[in-house]
């Protein structure tokens, strides 16, 4: 099996992996530490996948997404100050989000953009941008669903399309549009351009929650 293969499958399986992680997270009742146990186990499982096998495409991605998980704290700040986005108190916090929030990031990018990655090399740019926007705002909200019933975090004070806000369903979408693009320009570049365009996929990731908040809230 080619590493290209192997890459795949693994990251297509730990889909499925990481939704069943968080149900059983949520049976056992361990409220905020099973979402750091998710968070920094599925994030490291990917490290270390990119370690053994050597891995420079799954390197590059880690790095892009590491930066934009950092840099999406600010996105998450600005949630928490509109009051609707609110996390257990007990909880260790990097600025306004559980200090595991970064690395969850990892996870759900990584997922989301590879197939996004891999769209784009089938098809093209733009039907891969449409398709991972799709994907961005069904199965990233799927997860916040599972979250909220592990009692990571809740919402309040929107307008809810079940028990995630409308807004957060956009604006999942809007910020998974630029991922096929940066995706593919991490493989081209030097690691310090990578970390700058894991910094800016942070950003897209704010400007799509204020967009999505005040025109969906």
């Amino acid at each position: 099996m080619t590493i290209e293969n192997f890459r795949t499958w693994f990251i297509l399986l730990s889909m499925p992996i990481s939704m069943l992680a968080i149900f059983f997270l949520d049976k056992v009742d361990w409220g905020w530490i099973g979402g750091a146990v998710w968070s920094f186990g599925f994030a490291a499982m990917y490290i270390i996948y990119a370690q053994i096998k050597k891995d420079v495409m799954m390197w590059r991605f880690v790095l892009f997404t590491v930066a934009a998980g950092f840099t999406e704290l600010i996105a998450d700040k600005w949630i928490v100050d509109t009051h609707t986005l609110f996390y257990p108190p007990d909880e260790p916090f990097l600025v306004a989000s559980p200090i595991y929030m970064p690395f969850s990031w990892v996870v759900v990018l990584i997922q989301i953009g590879y197939i996004g990655h891999l769209f784009h090399h089938k098809f093209n740019i733009v039907l891969a941008t449409i398709f991972t926007g799709v994907l961005g705002c069904s199965v990233i909200p799927f997860y916040e669903y599972l979250a909220i019933h592990a009692g990571w975090w809740h919402y309040e004070n929107a307008h809810f399309w079940g028990i995630v806000p409308r807004y957060i369903y956009m604006a999942e979408g809007m910020l998974m549009l630029t991922i096929p693009y940066l995706f593919d320009h991490t493989l081209r570049q030097k690691y310090r351009m990578v970390i700058f365009l894991g910094v800016l996929q942070g950003l897209v990731m704010l400007i799509a929650s204020i967009f999505a908040f005040h025109f969906f809230s």
